[in-house]
């Protein structure tokens, strides 16, 4: 009778710990597809070394074993095993408190866990309260390691964090009650019917005695040092076959389960896949004050996987995903970028019948927040890396067919003269605006003191000087003669996607914006200018840069491509529109620099730079050509 009650008792605790990993597939379902070999066999080693080693290092094994072989990694599994932990300790907390009102004499473990869980209440309410600086302090201290032990480190925060605001959010809260109440319910009659073994057996032990055993503040590890020294003692032997053989079961259980969970969607906790984005979008959430485009890029992205971050110069976000199975492109912005980005779905579909566009799928513009999907053409690429992988006689020839397609089909329509109002607001929000917050650029500032700016050995005129032409009155004579029509807008390089094999179409075009306020389509050309004449998709590329006094150094190389590119195109620009209009086109392009510095000095700090001196030497090609005249 005293064996089968034993029994009984290692059956209730085997129970106890398979409901226990029940209840830490409720934190991991939400993400992932729990494997439920993997997580018994973790807790299984867990629950060993935690008995023969203090200080529960086994929760470190536990996470680093069922880590290995989860999607998200090990910081994923160790911040659900912490979030684990937590729970027990107020269900443990709960029970000395049960305990103590029925007037058992466990006030010192009462105390102990009150003071652990008010520990970590104050925690989490500070770490909420105080959230940013938290962030902060995170940051600091993981941006001391290399790259590896940071994103480690961030990794880990963030899924900690995560994990606490989905067991609100996210997951099923009377579920988890359910398997904490009967993971609970079993350890207690475990440790009850094995108390009345031990007595039984003439080794008189109370419930609570047994409770304490497991739970008190030394625990185990303080009953292991005394165990080592009298191990050959029987009812040390009971005690270790007692805990030791509950989780052998539950090892060779494991072989067995095949548990088959419901099909559903599990959110990205993390949806970037390649490591670099990863780091640079953890980077960017320790350090921004500005939790609420976090909430809603997580709520945007987290059914998808980011393969990789494809946004250029604006504040619209551009990623290559996938998701079951499909790959494509997803634009989105928010707030006030949100209505400028609708404007271009809205682009998009009104033209898709007059030139090749991209489609749209899975519009969705509410709540502050705008975003498309575009498909993913495994035969395409954008135009600058066919240009670069093409012969340059059908690379010119694809360029000539898309801009004689785009002044016939686009540049066609809805024609009609400029005028002077609209040309002048043009210059004041466009030139004149934008010079202002040019000239309050951090890295830029002090460089306007000097007539003369040295980059790369080369003597070029600073800003200052080519204000005589970056005025009203000389700007409205350039442009009096522009017409207006329906404009692209963007007509970067980057912009036109072209097919590899001999589609009939050749190519379509992303990406239109609709905010130029003078809609001439020579803004079109001069988008193209900035690319081939300006270099700008080459300065993109260019990571670092060195200054001192008037001197700027950074690595600079236009392909021979493109400036083949820029010669052909300028003499097609000439034919087409003679010396005037392609005077416009290039005070259009100096314009486009203009336009993209604030949001350089915005973004890339000391980079900046790279992009002024762009728009130095495009300023002096222009005076060179058009200055004198």
């Amino acid at each position: 009778m005293i064996w089968l009650i034993l029994l009984v008792s290692v059956i209730f605790f085997f129970f106890g710990h398979l409901f226990k990993v029940f209840r830490i597939e409720q934190l991991i379902e939400t993400y992932e597809k729990p494997n439920d070999k993997v997580l018994l066999q973790a807790l299984t080693y867990g629950n060993i070394i935690n008995f023969f080693i203090p200080f529960r290092l086994g929760h470190l094994f536990r996470a680093y074993y069922a880590g290995k072989k989860m999607k998200n990694g090990t910081s994923f599994s160790l911040a659900t095993v912490i979030v684990d932990i937590i729970i027990d300790f107020f269900s443990v907390l709960l029970i000395y408190l049960i305990l103590y009102i029925f007037n058992f004499n466990v006030i010192q473990s009462l105390k102990f866990y009150a003071i652990c869980c008010l520990i970590i209440l104050i925690v989490i309410a500070l770490s909420y309260t105080f959230n940013n600086v938290v962030k902060k302090i995170i940051y600091g201290i993981a941006s001391i390691f290399n790259d590896k032990i940071e994103l480690k480190m961030l990794k880990f925060s963030w899924f900690t964090i995560t994990s606490f605001k989905d067991l609100i959010k996210r997951i099923n809260i009377p579920r988890m009650i359910f398997y904490t109440v009967i993971t609970w319910s079993f350890y207690i009659a475990s440790y009850y019917t094995f108390s009345i073994s031990l007595t039984k057996l003439d080794y008189p032990t109370s419930f609570i005695d047994l409770f304490n055993i497991m739970f008190s503040k030394y625990g185990m590890s303080q009953t292991m040092i005394n165990w080592s020294s009298t191990l050959l003692n029987e009812y040390n032997w009971i005690m270790i076959i007692y805990i030791l053989l509950p989780i052998a079961f539950v090892y060779i259980f494991s072989f067995f389960i095949n548990i088959k969970h419901k099909p559903r969607k599990y959110i990205e906790i993390l949806p970037q896949v390649n490591t670099q984005n990863r780091l640079d979008f953890l980077k960017q959430y320790f350090n921004s004050n500005d939790s609420n485009y976090f909430k809603k890029y997580m709520e945007l992205n987290n059914d998808v996987a980011i393969i990789e971050d494809h946004s250029a110069g604006s504040n619209a976000t551009t990623i290559l995903c996938s998701k079951d199975d499909q790959i494509f492109y997803r634009k989105y912005a928010f707030d006030k970028d949100a209505d400028k980005l609708h404007d271009q779905v809205v682009w998009l579909k009104e033209h898709e019948k007059l030139l090749p566009l991209t489609k749209v799928s899975d519009e969705k513009y509410s709540d502050g927040c705008c975003c498309y999907d575009m498909p993913y053409v495994a035969n395409a690429v954008t135009c600058f890396s066919f240009v670069h992988t093409t012969n340059f006689t059908d690379a010119w020839k694809m360029l000539k067919n898309i801009l004689d397609d785009l002044s016939e089909k686009l540049h066609s329509k809805n024609v009609r003269k400029s005028d002077i109002t609209t040309i002048d607001s043009y210059i004041d929000s466009k030139v004149l605006k934008n010079i202002d917050k040019i000239e309050q650029g951090e890295y830029i500032k002090p460089l306007l003191g000097y007539k003369k700016l040295i980059i790369n050995g080369v003597s070029y005129n600073n800003l200052s000087y080519y204000k005589k032409y970056l005025n009203k009155e000389y700007l409205e004579k350039v442009f009096k003669n522009d017409d207006y029509s329906d404009i692209h807008g963007d007509f970067t390089i980057e912009n036109i996607i072209c097919y590899r094999n001999k589609n009939k179409n050749g190519y379509y075009i992303i990406d239109p914006n609709t905010g130029n306020l003078h809609d001439s389509p020579y803004l079109d050309f001069a988008k193209l200018l900035q690319s081939i004449h300006g270099g700008y998709e080459f300065m993109m590329n260019t990571k670092k840069v060195e200054y001192h006094n008037n001197e700027i150094n950074f690595t600079f190389t236009k392909s021979d491509v493109y400036n083949k590119l820029y010669s052909n195109y300028k003499k097609y620009l000439i034919k087409k529109f003679g010396n005037e209009g392609t005077k416009s086109i290039f005070y259009h392009e100096v314009i486009h620099w203009l336009r993209l510095m604030p949001y350089k000095i915005r973004m890339n700090g000391d980079r900046s730079l790279i992009f002024y001196s762009g728009l130095l030497m495009v300023l002096a090609d222009v005076d060179k050509m058009f200055g004198d005249k």
